[in-house]
């Protein structure tokens, strides 16, 4: 489990997906925005970072095929009910989601997931 906390008043995206580098490159681009980036390998490390300080957690980015029993469209629900202030995000090349499996207003990005596409959702969703 990876996360960068620079400053208590930053806000955080949490970047959840199984691929490290996958992780690396999106935070980066997240951090590139302005906004703190924390890593989680799985459904399971992001639901106990976001259990601990969901508070500064203000946008997930979240794979669709996770390891272990939840998908990450399981995941986007699950905050999208609990915590219906963090913005969603969801990508995959694997498969598109289906008209009404993601929360409202979630946004889904194919990968490989441009750096542009990525930053232009994010300030979509979290205007400066």
């Amino acid at each position: 489990m990876n996360t960068t906390i620079a400053e208590p008043c930053r806000k955080a995206f949490l970047i959840v997906d199984d691929e490290p580098l996958v992780r690396l490159e999106l935070g980066d681009i997240v951090r590139d925005c302005g906004l703190d980036a924390w890593e989680a390998a799985n459904t399971a490390e992001a639901l106990a970072m976001l259990e601990a300080d969901a508070s500064k957690v203000i946008g997930l980015i979240t794979d669709i095929n996770m390891p272990g029993t939840r998908s990450g469209i399981v995941l986007a629900n699950h905050v999208g009910c609990i915590w219906p202030h963090i913005n969603i995000i969801v990508v995959s090349a694997v498969r598109r989601p289906l008209p009404g499996e993601l929360p409202f207003l979630a946004k889904y990005l194919a990968k490989p997931v441009p750096a542009t596409k990525l930053v232009s959702t994010i300030h979509e969703l979290v205007p400066h």
